[in-house]
C-alpha cells in the first residue's frame, strides 16, 4: 500500500502543538502556587511561656503530619508506574514501519505522549492532558 508523502508531514503538523511537558498554564500555575500554609498562624498566644511553647509544638507537630501527607501523595503519583505500556516489535525496521502506518513517528519512535498519541488516532480520552475531566 502506497502511503501519500504528505501523512507524515500532516501527522507533524498535528501533534507540532502537543505538549513535551508541562503545559505553560501548569508552569504558570506552579510559579503562582501558594506557599506552604504556616502551621504556628493559628496559635493563640497567652503570654505563658510553657504553655504557648507547647501549642507550638502541638501545631508543629500538626503541620508535619500534614506535610507528610501531602507529600505521600506527590510521591505516589510521581512513582506510579501504572499509566504507562510498552509495545514491542522484533526489528526497528519494524517498529518504525507501525509507527509510520499509525502516523505517530512525528511523535516520536521511543516515548510517545499518549495524549498527542490519542489525538491522532481520533480517541477521546477520559481525562485531558492537564488532569481535568474532558
Amino acid at each position: 500500500m502506497d502511503s501519500n508523502p504528505n501523512d507524515d508531514l500532516l501527522a507533524q503538523l498535528q501533534v507540532s502543538a502537543a505538549p513535551s511537558g508541562p503545559s505553560h498554564d501548569e508552569l504558570l500555575a506552579q510559579l503562582n502556587a501558594e506557599p506552604e500554609p504556616d502551621p504556628l498562624e493559628g496559635v493563640n498566644y497567652t503570654g505563658d511561656i510553657e504553655a504557648d511553647s507547647a501549642a507550638e509544638l502541638d501545631a508543629l507537630a500538626k503541620g508535619f503530619r500534614e506535610r507528610t501527607k501531602r507529600e505521600d501523595e506527590r510521591f505516589r503519583l510521581a512513582t506510579d508506574s501504572e499509566y504507562w505500556f510498552a509495545v514491542c516489535f522484533r526489528t526497528r525496521e519494524d517498529k518504525d514501519a507501525f509507527l509510520k502506518a499509525a502516523r505517530l513517528m512525528a511523535i516520536g519512535d521511543k516515548y510517545l505522549d499518549g495524549y498527542a498519541v490519542a489525538r491522532t488516532l481520533g480517541i477521546p480520552m477520559p481525562t485531558n492532558e492537564e488532569g481535568g475531566e474532558t
